[in-house]
């Protein structure tokens, strides 16, 4: 088959779990069709890197994005522009002509099969797409990050805007996963979310990955236990332009390392991802018990020498890939309960799960004392994303998911074929419109 795969982002450079979780499929994908690949950039790491997909990728183009001096201006217009459309902001920033134009002329040249739209943030490129069958990818239940992100807020304005936007994106959300012929979910529980939220009964669940044989254990049984010249750390992955991982460490910082510290002073945390200027930022940086590495060449030399791998996530969906790395190098993971949300794990055995910040301290420190202890966690890891976790057997999972949604396509032609109706998606609602120069489209031109 040939596909047209539409990104929101360069799925390289690897830095963050939608990139990988991108980059892996399609490159599974690229071993049985051809995938064109159409994808917006945003900065200067996604322009470098997006050369990397035409490894496996015969047609690669990129569309810019909040791309210089007026980023700042395009993104406040957007702000701005959003209380008056119908879409949702997440939405509406992603709506544009230079996008459109791309597909427009990519369908000139060549005949495709289906389209697969990497995030519901792109669901309103579904009418440009006229009757071709698409694959719509949900990395997570985008209303429920939106919805966790206003519990954990305390300003009142700042939850109610965000419950605003929730309750938006929540409609938007159920409206484009009925318009796609396939809908995908990364977990069990994203795929109930979603087909509760959209009445739909055939959400496909497709779950992340890990190269194993990249992420593979330390040569060493040393490595990570506390030595008597250095001080236990443990280690956090995750990009801060992700918010989600910003509570997080701020979270960790202000709740749990008190407590931690309070019996064994001298642990340190070192956090490694890309981080932006703000004020959060700043005092996590300003912790002299908090290294803030930012973004580094090879994540694995860090991971392997850490003594406990934490992911303290009070936000987010779908499921986490940097605990299927972390498993997949034998490291004992404390983690709370939607850190690990989705993922086939069962807390003693190959994780440990603690949700308040007494419990997360406490097993902390608890691995700390007993190094066997987390040695035998971290194998039992490592055996379970052998048995389940491979990106070898999840591809062949959204394989299936690609057949099935052509043959959803192709049937939804010819129920529209046997009723006399022009083709569309005439047995899905369409998305809501707004208006614009006296025409209707789905956001802003």
């Amino acid at each position: 088959m040939k596909v047209l795969v539409i990104t929101t982002k360069s799925p390289y450079p690897l830095n963050e779990g939608r990139a990988l979780r991108t980059f892996n499929l399609l490159r599974e994908m690229a071993a049985q069709h051809e995938l064109h690949l159409l994808s917006f950039v945003q900065d200067e790491l996604d322009v470098q890197g997006i050369a990397a997909l035409r490894e496996f990728c015969p047609v690669v183009q990129a569309v810019p994005l909040y791309l210089g001096s007026s980023a700042k201006f395009q993104l406040a217009r957007d702000i701005v522009a959003e209380p008056f459309r119908q879409l949702p902001l997440q939405v509406l920033k992603y709506w544009t002509a230079p996008m459109r134009a791309a597909i427009a002329a990519l369908r000139q040249v060549h005949h495709y099969d289906m389209v697969h739209l990497d995030m519901l943030h792109l669901g309103a490129y579904l009418d440009v797409l006229g009757d071709l069958p698409v694959l719509m990818m949900e990395h997570n239940v985008e209303s429920q990050i939106l919805a966790r992100r206003a519990d954990n807020q305390t300003s009142r304005a700042r939850r109610t805007y965000l419950r605003y936007q929730q309750n938006k994106l929540a409609a938007y959300e159920a409206t484009a996963c009925r318009r796609a012929d396939t809908v995908v979910a990364v977990s069990e529980p994203d795929v109930a979310q979603l087909q509760a939220l959209s009445g739909r009964s055939d959400i496909v669940c497709v779950p992340n990955g890990v190269d194993t044989s990249f992420f593979q254990p330390a040569l060493s049984a040393e490595a990570g236990r506390e030595g008597t010249d250095r001080a236990p750390t443990l280690i956090y992955v995750g990009g801060f332009t992700w918010f989600p991982n910003l509570d997080a460490i701020d979270y960790f910082r202000r709740e749990i390392l008190p407590l931690v510290h309070a019996r064994h002073p001298t642990v340190k945390v070192k956090v490694i991802g890309r981080y932006p200027e703000a004020a959060m930022v700043d005092e996590i940086k300003a912790d002299p018990a908090i290294e803030m590495c930012g973004l580094v060449d090879d994540i694995r030399p860090h991971v392997h020498d850490a003594a406990v791998y934490i992911v303290p996530l009070r936000i987010g969906g779908g499921t986490r890939l940097k605990i299927l790395d972390a498993l997949a190098m034998g490291k004992a993971i404390v983690s709370t309960s939607i850190g690990c949300e989705g993922l086939e794990v069962e807390h003693g055995q190959n994780i440990v799960v603690a949700d308040t910040p007494q419990a997360f301290a406490d097993e902390v420190l608890a691995l700390l004392a007993d190094p066997e202890r987390a040695v035998n966690v971290g194998r039992a890891g490592r055996e379970r994303v052998l048995e389940r976790y491979d990106w070898s057997a999840v591809g062949r999972g959204l394989a299936r998911a690609y057949e099935a949604t052509v043959q959803r396509g192709q049937a939804r032609l010819a129920a529209d074929e046997a009723v006399g109706e022009p083709p569309h998606r005439n047995n899905r609602v369409r998305l809501p419109s707004v208006t614009h120069g006296g025409k209707q489209v789905q956001g802003r031109t």
